[in-house]
């Protein structure tokens, strides 16, 4: 009988441990969580976090290369067959060789029609034309019906690579939300335009081209500045910058997310 009692004391306190590990174990990951949590969104709202903002914008400047230039005052699912092919035709060149598009040698239409629906949704639909030549007008990127390829037309066009304009961001807001089965990321930025290697910043990309609002020319203002400095010294003239909010989509990871609307808020846009 005392044995049996020695077994039972021994049985209880090994559960007793046992409970105790595991308790300590549920806290352990629990906390850690909370910490992965915290690190990933701010809790109790809806704000952006640093890495999030991070994410975006740099989804903004591949978007920037082609969409800015209708200026936020162009509903993004009405986007033309030519007008989605200029959009792969401009887009930088690190992003071209990362995803593998190389129009010299020759870019399937399954990978142009890829490419559509990783930056503007897996329902995008695209019937092939010929891209425009951002110099000229002309034909660039020709496309091929019998082998269903892109190619290049570097005979005709004997010009240098397109370069996108100078833009420096601030960010103003921004906010995430749950639609459905869909993560939503809402995007406010301040920018500023000037054309490559110029000083000449404007409030607008309709701005810059139209040469009108200068907000500031920085050599005339700091002759010896840095291209570094550059977004610094325009913070001073943000107020006077134009307003655009990016809306993306996604149904997993920030990275994987597409553009689905760019509206301009100092314009009287549909949006």
């Amino acid at each position: 009988m005392h044995m049996e009692n020695v077994r039972r004391v021994g049985m209880l306190f090994i559960a007793l441990i046992t409970l105790l590990l595991v308790a300590s174990i549920i806290f352990i990951v629990n906390v850690n969580l909370k910490d992965e949590s915290s690190e990933t969104f701010n809790e109790n709202t809806n704000t952006l976090t640093n890495k999030e903002i991070d994410s975006l914008m740099n989804l903004i400047d591949i978007y920037d290369s082609y969409i800015i230039t209708f200026d936020g005052m162009k509903n993004l699912r009405t986007l033309s067959n030519k007008e989605k092919i200029n959009f792969i035709d401009r887009l930088p060149s690190d992003i071209k060789k990362e995803l593998n598009l190389d129009f010299n040698i020759g870019v399937s239409l399954k990978q142009v029609e890829s490419t559509l629906k990783k930056y503007f949704g897996p329902t995008t639909t695209f019937s092939p034309v010929n891209s425009t030549c951002f110099l000229d007008d002309g034909d660039y990127l020709i496309y091929d019906s019998n082998t269903k390829m892109y190619k290049a037309d570097n005979d005709y066009h004997a010009h240098g690579s397109y370069e996108s304009p100078s833009i420096e961001n601030y960010y103003v807001e921004g906010e995430r939300k749950v639609e459905g089965d869909k993560l939503i990321y809402s995007i406010t930025l301040k920018k500023a335009f000037a054309y490559p290697n110029s000083s000449s910043y404007f409030s607008s990309y309709s701005d810059l081209i139209n040469n009108n609002n200068l907000i500031v020319d920085l050599y005339e203002e700091y002759k010896d500045y840095e291209e570094s400095d550059v977004n610094s010294l325009l913070k001073p003239y943000k107020d006077e910058l134009t307003s655009y909010t990016y809306i993306f989509e996604t149904k997993d990871s920030i990275e994987n997310s597409y553009l689905i609307e760019l509206a301009n808020l100092n314009s009287q846009s549909e949006f």
